[in-house]
């Protein structure tokens, strides 16, 4: 691949980059699905008034744009780790998507007959849930959590391109930071510097959607 300006070799840039991403993108994406599923299972399998009052507090929360959240914990939290801040910003609202798809898988099964013949049977609310609708939707939800990684990263690549994340202050190399040192080298006739962490984002969310998509017909029951 080259190296930078620095002598600096760009396929091992990229290696430990794309490490920190990967691991800090399915970290995210872990914290929002244990979070998100819990909360969309309860508000989808009880509805009414908790359903009412969940739904209307996730979409206040999710109508705060995730700049300004991070503006915000920039400002009170400066001398933190910027991986922390960012860690706060993309679960303060990431989960809610999530939810979303969980209370919706909830409401398509939590009707259907076999539910009812458990519940007949006593089985709890926790054993319904966690027994019987859940592993049903579980393709959709598995689904949408493999599109989260590479959705984190491409959040988290943006933001350190326009400056607004400055992980290399805590000497932390990521894809973001590799694009944003290979702008200022195509300037100097070494586009290669920028092109490759490029085309390394541009194969992991093609490869991420693919790998959703067999997940989904993985976790499908009705392909079994």
């Amino acid at each position: 691949f080259g190296t930078t300006e620095t002598g600096k070799d760009i396929f091992a840039c990229l290696a430990y980059g794309a490490r920190f991403s990967f691991i800090f993108a399915t970290v995210v994406a872990l914290a929002n699905f244990i979070f998100g599923v819990i909360w969309g299972s309860i508000s989808g399998y009880f509805g009414g008034k908790v359903d009412l009052f969940m739904e209307r507090f996730s979409e206040i929360l999710g109508s705060v744009p995730t700049i300004i959240v991070i503006t915000l914990l920039k400002y009170h939290m400066g001398s933190t780790s910027q991986v922390i801040v960012l860690f706060i910003a993309f679960f303060a609202t990431g989960w809610i998507g999530m939810a979303g798809r969980t209370r919706m898988q909830f409401y398509r099964f939590k009707n259907q007959e076999y539910v009812l013949a458990a519940r007949t049977l006593g089985a709890s609310d926790a054993r319904i849930m966690f027994k019987h609708i859940f592993p049903n939707g579980l393709g959709t939800i598995v689904t949408s959590v493999a599109l989260v990684i590479p959705s984190m990263i491409y959040s988290e690549t943006s933001l350190s391109y326009l400056g607004i994340i400055n992980l290399e202050a805590g000497k932390i190399t990521s894809v973001g930071t590799l694009i944003a040192a290979g702008q200022q080298s195509i300037v100097a006739n070494a586009a290669y510097v920028a092109i490759f962490p490029c085309v390394f984002l541009i194969l992991l969310m093609l490869s991420f959607n693919l790998f959703g998509n067999g997940l989904r017909d993985a976790f499908n029951p009705s392909l079994r």
